[in-house]
């Protein structure tokens, strides 16, 4: 009688503890980023929706940042680890944001750039009006705390994996990154039917200030990503 020999790769399928100990996490750790990087942009997103006239901010966060927050949710609970990281970088998203309006508030008080979180906020009850402390939350609750869970999630899961994570480090890493939100913010504005009107006019002096508190932002994440080992903010 002959003898079926079944290749090492199927046998994996069957009995997924025969995969190579680095293979498995790595595939589970990419996938995890991608999503926690999704569902960290949701907020901003579900913005950009609503300056392009796609969508309203309300259904946009109906079809956007509340299926995110089910997903993290039901991640947390799949994998405590992840759920414990995407906290961790949430809360470094939020003092990350402190950050950034620390710069940006002084200047708005002088008169140099309209502050226009208050705009958000009547984007969001739609009754004409700004809302100061509605947009505060979502700037910080929505925005900053995603923004910071989408970079530093993906960041402490898919370093191992990217030479030039690896060799740029978290504070180069999260500058770029910082640099990467501005733009993406100057260029959704500019194709915008009304994104200047219903966020701020792009002048030479709201671009250099908006880079600026994007830099802080990326700034601050970086260091407070230095503070620990990328493996072990999950525990």
């Amino acid at each position: 009688m002959k003898k079926f020999i079944t290749p090492l790769p199927q046998l994996a399928l069957i009995h997924p503890g025969m995969v190579g100990k680095n293979d498995l996490p790595h595939l589970r750790d990419g996938m995890a980023a991608i999503m926690m990087f999704g569902i960290g942009f949701a907020p901003i997103s579900a913005l950009a929706l609503s300056l392009m006239g796609i969508f309203t901010l309300p259904v946009a966060t109906l079809i956007l940042v509340i299926p995110s927050l089910v997903i993290a949710i039901g991640l947390s609970f799949y994998h405590p680890e992840y759920g414990r990281l995407m906290l961790r970088a949430y809360l470094m998203g939020i003092i990350a944001v402190a950050c950034y309006d620390c710069v940006r508030i002084p200047f708005t008080m002088i008169g140099w750039m309209d502050d226009f979180i208050p705009k958000i906020g009547g984007m969001l009850v739609e009754d004409g009006n700004p809302h100061a402390l509605i947009g505060y939350l979502w700037r910080y609750l929505g925005n900053g705390g995603g923004m910071g869970m989408a970079f530093v999630t993906a960041y402490a899961l898919l370093r191992h994996r990217f030479l030039m994570l690896r060799l740029l480090g978290g504070l180069k890493t999260a500058l770029l990154f910082g640099f990467f939100v501005w733009a993406c913010l100057i260029i959704t504005l500019k194709i915008s039917p009304q994104g200047e009107d219903l966020m701020f006019v792009i002048t030479p002096s709201s671009l250099l200030l908006s880079l600026i508190g994007h830099l802080v932002f990326g700034c601050t994440l970086g260091c407070l990503v230095n503070r620990f080992r990328p493996e072990e903010m999950g525990k």
